[in-house]
This record gives structure tokens, sequence and C-alpha cells, in this order.
């Protein structure tokens, strides 16, 4: 989007991958006085490591996308880009949540997703499968919430399909209930994942979520969500119209079995997710945002 406007070079402080290498990515090598010179600098997120190179860079303006909730590499990146470029670093957050937990002063852009392949799929041709409810996350314990396991039960229980993409680290508790299914991140595509699905659940766990991608990528593949009411994805779901916004297990056991029940309701939900989606993360509302930030 930012290409549209302006020319723009992208950096790497590691060594690129081929893949992208081939799409335009330079790695940054300081004794070679090869690294972004002049213009404006946007660092993509504080994990990101900053070199002695930044000093001769002489750029005019640097702007910090914050992504991650890590706010002590956060503070320390921005005094060390005040040492070193001689310009007060601009903040750009991925939610208004996320703001103001770092307490600084700066936008809210919403994180950029692509949800053209969600909004065009097309929903899968299942049969007289059971209601089914599925997540996405990365496969490792932090991104699931510590009481998913017993609501996954409870919801097997009663008849209710469980699919858990990235969930084979639940396996120690979740292995002998039958309709819980735990697949390996990426065992499939997300567009076909999510269209297997009658409503997406998320929790964040012990990783407190900026913003939340794949509940996004969901709500634009039509699906009603029911999602705890702490990530950044909050701003965007509509309580009882969008969404379902829930604060503890029996608030997500009922709103799940409420909707296994109601399928006009869910569906219903699912037109007014893809909507919402549509309208934060379309390409007309996109490029109207980063048009704003850039001047």
């Amino acid at each position: 989007m930012i290409a549209k406007r302006r020319p723009v070079q992208l950096w790497s402080v590691v060594p690129p991958h081929r893949f992208y290498s081939e799409h335009g990515v330079q790695g940054i090598q300081a004794f070679a006085q090869f690294f972004p010179k002049n213009g404006t600098l946007l660092i993509a997120g504080v994990h990101v490591a900053l070199g002695p190179w930044l000093k001769y860079a002489g750029v005019e303006r640097v702007i910090v996308l914050y992504n991650l909730v890590r706010h002590e590499q956060l503070f320390a990146m921005l005094q060390s880009l005040r040492d070193m470029t001689d310009c007060e670093p601009e903040l750009v957050f991925v939610s208004r949540a996320l703001q103001l937990s770092a307490g600084l002063p700066g936008r809210v852009l919403n994180s950029f997703i692509d949800i053209e392949p969600f909004t065009h799929a097309a929903r899968l041709v299942v049969g007289s499968r059971p209601f089914t409810v599925g997540r996405i996350s990365r496969d490792i314990p932090e991104k699931h919430h510590s009481q998913d396991p017993s609501l996954y039960r409870m919801l097997a229980a009663q008849g209710v399909r469980v699919r858990v993409m990235g969930g084979t680290c639940l396996a120690a508790q979740l292995h002998d209930v039958e309709g819980v299914e735990l697949l390996p991140a990426g065992s499939q595509s997300a567009a076909d994942f999510y269209q297997s699905l009658d409503v997406f659940f998320y929790r964040p766990g012990a990783w407190v979520e900026a913003y939340g991608r794949v509940v996004l990528e969901a709500m634009a593949s039509g699906l009603a969500v029911v999602a705890g009411d702490t990530g950044g994805y909050a701003e965007v779901i509509r309580p009882g119209i969008s969404g379902w916004l829930v604060k503890s297990q029996e608030e997500a056991y009922d709103a799940l079995m409420a909707l296994s029940r109601q399928p006009q309701l869910r569906e219903q939900a699912g037109r007014r997710a893809r909507e919402q989606a549509v309208a934060v993360h379309g390409a007309a509302s996109q490029n109207a945002l980063v048009e704003d930030w850039l001047l």
C-alpha cells in the first residue's frame, strides 16, 4: 500500500531467505555501508535488532510499528533510536488497547491483513456433520487459555465437534476425547479450515494478543465469533451482532451452546462479521488509513 504512494525499499537485519530476496528484501551489511539511508525509516516490530549503522543512516523520520506486547523492549528501542538518529520516534499501535497498555502517544492503525482469500472462499460441502467449533493458533501452550481443554471436553460431551489447528500441544489433556480433533499448525490452508467450522472460538492464553489476526480472518470468512474480551480484536467485534465477547468459562460455554441451537442466529452473525471485517480491513479502508498516516 505504501509503495503505491512513495518509493519503498525493504530491509532485513538478518540475511533474508531466498524467497524474500526475490521479492526485493535486502540484507543490511553495515561494514559495506549497505543500509537504509535518508528519508523515513519504518521499523516493523520491537524484535528488530538495531545496529550502529543507524548513526550514519541520516534518516529524517523514524516510525515504529508496535505489534507485540513487549513494553520493556519498546522503551529500550525508543531510547536507542533517539540516541542514534536525533529523531523523536513516532509510534503506530495495532490496537487502542495496546496503546493504552504502553501509556504512550501515537496513532492506531489496525494490522494489515489480506482478507481477500477469506471473503471469497466457498464454504465446504460437509454433509451432515455435527455442529463444529474451532480455532487456529501457533502450536504452543502459551497461545491457549488454561481452561480451554476443559471447555472442549464439555462441548464434546454435548455432541459438539471441536477442531483446533495448532492444538497438538494440548494432546496430553485431550487425546482421549472423542470429537476433539487436534491438528498441527499449518496442516491445511487457513481458508479451508475456517470453512469447515460453524463458529470460531478464541481465547488468549498467557500470550497477550495485541490484535489477533486469526479472529479477523474468521470474521472475513463469514463465521460468527465467540472470543475472550481481552485481545485487541475486541475493538472490532460488535457484541451480540457480529460476535460474542466472553469473560468466563460459563459465558463461553453458554454462548457456544446457544449458537449450536440457533443456526439462523449464527448465520446472521457471520454475515455481520464479514461486513465488519471488510469495513476495517478492506482495501478502501486501509488505503485511507495509510494515506492519513503518511501525512
